[in-house]
């Protein structure tokens, strides 16, 4: 485990939001602390090292040579050229019949599935996962619009009745829709915050008849319509819910675009507290939390490890990059546990995300 945050990061403006009274520092999002990220990066990222996947004109340079707006070179004329690509020129100088080769630019759209479900409202080190999800999407947001590509989003949740709803918004390089965006992630969170501690919320879930078709599963199928070839697709959620249809889903989204799956949890979710007995409750009810049992403690710890595994084997049977990264702001060095595996892998061409610290 190495630290990719500063201790004194509160993910807020210190200005702006700390001279709040209001202001709880963890649990709200304001977007002062995404337009923050634009020039206080929370992590570094990995760049792909995979083929293009679309035929788009871009920003993004393709390793093929085609037909394009940057001239490469011209070669002799062979069986198969385009003659529309003919250099007279060349071709007049030297008798002997030559085409011109360009170098193709490719547009490389990134999009962002953000997990803002209940489960992600929690957090017992110094920040709700929903609010490390939220930064690391706004993060996304400024990298891309500086690289000259087209961002887009698609964000899932809850509402008190526990109807699920979506947002989304397509790839797009106007800042003024990338800022309403930003603004939807900060009403979407502050408004679950609220109804995720409301005593009606548990009341009306009671009542209520879930559909069996899960909030990710449902959003990985739009996604397959609103992701083009070519696009980066960055997934940022808990994963409670990602079973075997959402791998199905998933898998048809992976054969034209680049995936990079980000897991994000709470320390207390991959390892029990010291054995002891603790006062827990659901904001609801309250209970008691027995961790005397080693047997229990390792079944619990297994059980993370299990889910951590089933996600990063998928990524990389994908040709994907998997991190996963806690709110007690540790990110978990995938880099020699990942070895083995993606030494089996090298044909597929697989390998690991490393993230660094801003110290």
């Amino acid at each position: 485990m190495s630290n990719w945050s500063n201790q004194q990061h509160h993910f807020a403006s210190a200005k702006a939001d700390f001279e709040d009274p209001d202001f709880r520092p963890g649990l709200d999002l304001t977007l002062n602390q995404l337009l923050e990220t634009r020039v206080k990066p929370v992590i570094q990222w990995q760049e792909f090292d995979s083929r293009v996947k679309t035929n788009r004109v871009g920003g993004f340079r393709s390793r093929f040579k085609g037909r394009g707006m940057d001239f490469d070179e011209s070669r002799i004329y062979q069986i198969g050229d385009d003659i529309r690509n003919i250099d007279w020129r060349v071709t007049a100088r030297t008798g002997e019949t030559h085409t011109k080769i360009f170098k193709e630019e490719r547009e490389r759209p990134v999009f962002v599935l953000l997990d803002q479900m209940p489960s992600m409202f929690f957090g017992t080190a110094k920040v709700f996962k929903s609010i490390l999800a939220s930064h690391i999407t706004a993060q996304l947001m400024w990298s891309t619009l500086a690289d000259g590509d087209r961002f887009g989003a698609l964000l899932y949740g809850q509402d008190m009745l526990g109807q699920d709803k979506h947002f989304e918004m397509k790839p797009s390089s106007n800042r003024r829709n990338c800022m309403r965006l930003l603004n939807q992630i900060v009403q979407n969170h502050q408004s679950t915050l609220t109804d995720c501690f409301n005593p009606k919320r548990q009341s009306s879930l009671d009542e209520l008849s879930i559909s069996k078709e899960s909030p990710l599963r449902s959003s990985l199928r739009r996604l397959k319509h609103l992701a083009k070839p070519g696009s980066v697709i960055h997934i940022i959620s808990d994963f409670n819910d990602f079973d075997e249809d959402c791998e199905r889903q998933l898998s048809r989204i992976t054969q034209h675009t680049d995936l990079h799956c980000i897991l994000i949890n709470d320390p207390i979710e991959s390892t029990l507290p010291p054995a002891g007995l603790y006062g827990i409750s659901n904001g609801f009810d309250d209970g008691i939390l027995d961790t005397n049992s080693n047997i229990s403690r390792q079944e619990y710890q297994q059980n993370f490890i299990n889910k951590k595994n089933k996600i990063q084997d998928f990524v990389i049977k994908h040709k994907g990059l998997f991190n996963s990264i806690d709110t007690n702001y540790l990110q978990h060095n995938l880099s020699d546990t990942m070895r083995s595996k993606t030494s089996r892998s090298k044909s597929s061409g697989s390998k690991a995300s490393s993230i660094k610290g801003n110290r």
